[in-house]
């Protein structure tokens, strides 16, 4: 009698922006695997990892950058014979990380399954802006190594589409735009978009001038719009700097 292959599944469970995102599927998920882990690394993720392990009722191992990239192979095969659940920030696969992770658990012959969460892609319509005339995204590195940055807000000005900034782990919007500007890569009087703790309860949007920028912690986005639209104009005036019609 031929023996029944066995295929165990890895889950890649978004968190979303804080441990109230985490969706019923990403829960239940959890709550069957072997194993539990979580890499809070490539996201400046706001919440409790107590909180999950209270929902799901297991303990969560947190790992390291280098497990899941120097060492990936190593811990693909710790859980290729059980059933694993992989909490990451925001939404999985967003992070060029988690392709790398799925693209090698496959290779082994294991399942994946994606449990998607918010995340920054999606929370950006936030700032009335439409998502489809969002051009290619940018990071802003510690370092101040912003040719690519550069390349990519001139490529999307060009083409009429708004440039998404995201900024390193810990970096606040004061910080990214005084990289900006010691590169000239924008002006004082630079039209930006900066959105801070998106999808949480202290969420902050403001539309002004880069010189105007004041008091936005990490997590951030600067957002550099392109030809805007006359909807996009008139949403963007309500957030304007100095007008006093606030959302809740």
């Amino acid at each position: 009698m031929l023996k029944a292959t066995i295929y165990f599944m890895l889950y890649l469970i978004g968190l979303g922006f804080d441990e109230k995102d985490i969706t019923l599927k990403g829960i239940e998920a959890g709550k069957k695997c072997e194993k539990c882990y979580a890499e809070l690394y490539t996201s400046d993720w706001k919440g409790d990892i107590k909180n999950i392990e209270k929902l799901i009722g297991k303990e969560i191992k947190i790992l390291e950058r280098s497990d899941l990239e120097e060492n990936l192979d190593i811990w693909i095969n710790e859980i290729k014979d059980y059933n694993t659940a992989l909490f990451v920030p925001g939404d999985p696969l967003v992070a060029t990380t988690h392709i790398a992770i799925v693209d090698q658990a496959l290779r082994k012959g294991i399942k994946v399954k994606i449990i998607h969460a918010p995340s920054i892609i999606s929370a950006i319509a936030s700032c009335g802006l439409q998502i489809y005339k969002f051009g290619k995204t940018a990071t802003i590195p510690w370092s101040g190594q912003v040719e690519n940055v550069a390349k990519t807000i001139e490529f999307n000005k060009q083409h009429g589409l708004h440039t998404l900034l995201l900024l390193d782990i810990g970096m606040s919007g004061e910080q990214g735009l005084k990289i900006l500007l010691s590169k000239n890569i924008i002006t004082e009087d630079t039209d930006i978009i900066v959105a801070s703790n998106l999808g949480r309860e202290n969420e902050k949007i403001l539309f002004c001038k880069a010189k105007e920028i004041k008091n936005f912690p990490s997590p951030c986005v600067i957002i550099i719009p392109g030809k805007l639209h006359f909807a996009e104009k008139e949403f963007l005036e309500l957030l304007r700097c100095g007008n006093d019609r606030k959302r809740a």
